[in-house]
Protein backbone atom coordinates (compact mmCIF):
# COMPACT_ATOMS: atom_id res chain seq x y z
CA UNK A 1 0.00 0.00 0.00
CA UNK A 2 1.19 3.53 -0.57
CA UNK A 3 3.21 4.93 2.29
CA UNK A 4 2.14 8.18 3.90
CA UNK A 5 -1.60 7.75 3.39
CA UNK A 6 -3.06 9.13 6.58
CA UNK A 7 -6.75 9.20 5.82
CA UNK A 8 -9.66 6.94 6.38
CA UNK A 9 -12.48 6.66 3.88
CA UNK A 10 -16.05 6.70 5.00
CA UNK A 11 -19.02 6.14 2.77
CA UNK A 12 -22.00 8.23 3.72
CA UNK A 13 -24.80 7.68 1.17
CA UNK A 14 -25.32 6.50 -2.38
CA UNK A 15 -25.89 10.07 -3.50
CA UNK A 16 -22.57 11.35 -2.20
CA UNK A 17 -19.08 10.25 -3.20
CA UNK A 18 -16.76 8.67 -0.68
CA UNK A 19 -15.48 11.15 1.83
CA UNK A 20 -11.77 11.10 2.51
CA UNK A 21 -10.94 12.80 5.77
CA UNK A 22 -8.93 12.53 8.92
CA UNK A 23 -10.79 10.67 11.62
CA UNK A 24 -10.16 9.57 15.16
CA UNK A 25 -10.59 5.82 14.78
CA UNK A 26 -10.47 3.45 17.72
CA UNK A 27 -6.93 2.78 18.91
CA UNK A 28 -6.38 -0.43 16.84
CA UNK A 29 -7.23 1.41 13.62
CA UNK A 30 -4.72 4.20 14.31
CA UNK A 31 -1.80 1.84 13.75
CA UNK A 32 -3.47 0.53 10.61
CA UNK A 33 -3.87 4.08 9.36
CA UNK A 34 -0.31 5.11 10.26
CA UNK A 35 0.99 2.15 8.29
CA UNK A 36 -0.43 3.64 5.10
CA UNK A 37 -3.61 1.60 4.75
CA UNK A 38 -7.01 2.99 3.77
CA UNK A 39 -10.16 1.27 4.98
CA UNK A 40 -13.08 1.33 2.53
CA UNK A 41 -16.47 -0.19 3.25
CA UNK A 42 -18.02 -2.43 0.58
CA UNK A 43 -21.43 -0.74 0.70
CA UNK A 44 -23.19 2.42 1.81
CA UNK A 45 -25.89 0.41 3.56
CA UNK A 46 -25.35 -1.27 6.91
CA UNK A 47 -25.81 -4.99 6.38
CA UNK A 48 -25.36 -6.21 9.95
CA UNK A 49 -29.11 -6.10 10.61
CA UNK A 50 -29.94 -8.02 7.44
CA UNK A 51 -30.27 -11.77 7.40
CA UNK A 52 -29.05 -14.46 5.04
CA UNK A 53 -28.64 -13.66 1.38
CA UNK A 54 -30.03 -10.13 1.87
CA UNK A 55 -26.54 -9.05 2.95
CA UNK A 56 -25.00 -10.56 -0.16
CA UNK A 57 -27.54 -8.89 -2.43
CA UNK A 58 -26.74 -5.44 -0.98
CA UNK A 59 -22.99 -5.96 -1.41
CA UNK A 60 -23.52 -7.16 -4.98
CA UNK A 61 -25.95 -4.35 -5.77
CA UNK A 62 -23.55 -1.66 -4.53
CA UNK A 63 -20.52 -2.97 -6.41
CA UNK A 64 -20.69 -0.22 -9.08
CA UNK A 65 -20.54 2.41 -6.32
CA UNK A 66 -17.55 0.69 -4.71
CA UNK A 67 -15.79 0.41 -8.08
CA UNK A 68 -16.34 4.13 -8.69
CA UNK A 69 -15.01 5.00 -5.22
CA UNK A 70 -11.92 2.85 -5.77
CA UNK A 71 -11.30 4.53 -9.11
CA UNK A 72 -11.36 7.88 -7.29
CA UNK A 73 -9.07 6.68 -4.49
CA UNK A 74 -6.63 4.70 -6.62
CA UNK A 75 -5.11 6.16 -9.74
CA UNK A 76 -3.10 2.96 -10.17
CA UNK A 77 -4.99 -0.35 -10.40
CA UNK A 78 -1.89 -2.23 -9.31
CA UNK A 79 -2.24 -0.89 -5.74
CA UNK A 80 -2.95 -3.99 -3.65
CA UNK A 81 -6.36 -4.58 -2.11
CA UNK A 82 -7.10 -6.93 0.77
CA UNK A 83 -10.72 -7.95 1.26
CA UNK A 84 -12.07 -8.63 4.74
CA UNK A 85 -15.20 -10.56 5.68
CA UNK A 86 -16.22 -13.92 4.25
CA UNK A 87 -19.08 -12.76 2.04
CA UNK A 88 -17.18 -9.66 0.87
CA UNK A 89 -14.28 -11.90 -0.20
CA UNK A 90 -16.59 -14.35 -1.97
CA UNK A 91 -18.71 -11.73 -3.76
CA UNK A 92 -16.22 -8.99 -4.55
CA UNK A 93 -12.90 -10.72 -5.29
CA UNK A 94 -14.00 -12.10 -8.70
CA UNK A 95 -15.58 -8.77 -9.69
CA UNK A 96 -12.57 -6.67 -8.63
CA UNK A 97 -10.13 -9.05 -10.32
CA UNK A 98 -12.22 -9.03 -13.50
CA UNK A 99 -12.07 -5.23 -13.44
CA UNK A 100 -8.27 -5.40 -13.33
CA UNK A 101 -7.70 -4.57 -9.66
CA UNK A 102 -4.92 -6.20 -7.66
CA UNK A 103 -6.74 -8.28 -5.03
CA UNK A 104 -4.22 -10.06 -2.81
CA UNK A 105 -6.61 -12.57 -1.24
CA UNK A 106 -6.14 -15.14 -4.01
CA UNK A 107 -9.30 -16.97 -3.01
CA UNK A 108 -8.39 -16.85 0.68
CA UNK A 109 -10.95 -15.55 3.17
CA UNK A 110 -10.24 -13.14 6.00
CA UNK A 111 -12.87 -13.34 8.72
CA UNK A 112 -14.18 -10.10 10.19
CA UNK A 113 -12.38 -9.48 13.50
CA UNK A 114 -15.33 -9.61 15.85
CA UNK A 115 -17.03 -12.02 18.22
CA UNK A 116 -13.90 -13.98 19.02
CA UNK A 117 -12.35 -14.08 15.54
CA UNK A 118 -9.60 -11.54 16.22
CA UNK A 119 -6.84 -14.16 16.30
CA UNK A 120 -8.05 -15.71 13.04
CA UNK A 121 -8.21 -12.26 11.47
CA UNK A 122 -4.64 -11.43 12.45
CA UNK A 123 -3.35 -14.77 11.19
CA UNK A 124 -5.28 -14.61 7.90
CA UNK A 125 -4.48 -10.96 7.22
CA UNK A 126 -0.78 -11.43 8.03
CA UNK A 127 -0.53 -14.50 5.79
CA UNK A 128 -1.98 -12.66 2.80
CA UNK A 129 0.05 -9.50 3.31
CA UNK A 130 3.30 -11.39 3.93
CA UNK A 131 2.77 -13.62 0.89
CA UNK A 132 2.56 -10.44 -1.19
CA UNK A 133 5.81 -9.18 0.29
CA UNK A 134 4.20 -6.20 1.99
Amino acid sequence: MPRGVHTMTTRRSPRKPAVIKRVSPPIPLRGFQRSGWVLVDATYEAVNGLIGSSRDRVIDRDYPLLRADLATLMSDRSIPLVLIKENVCRILEPKLAEDGLNVLNGGRVIYFPSTGRQKQFHRQFSTIVESAGI
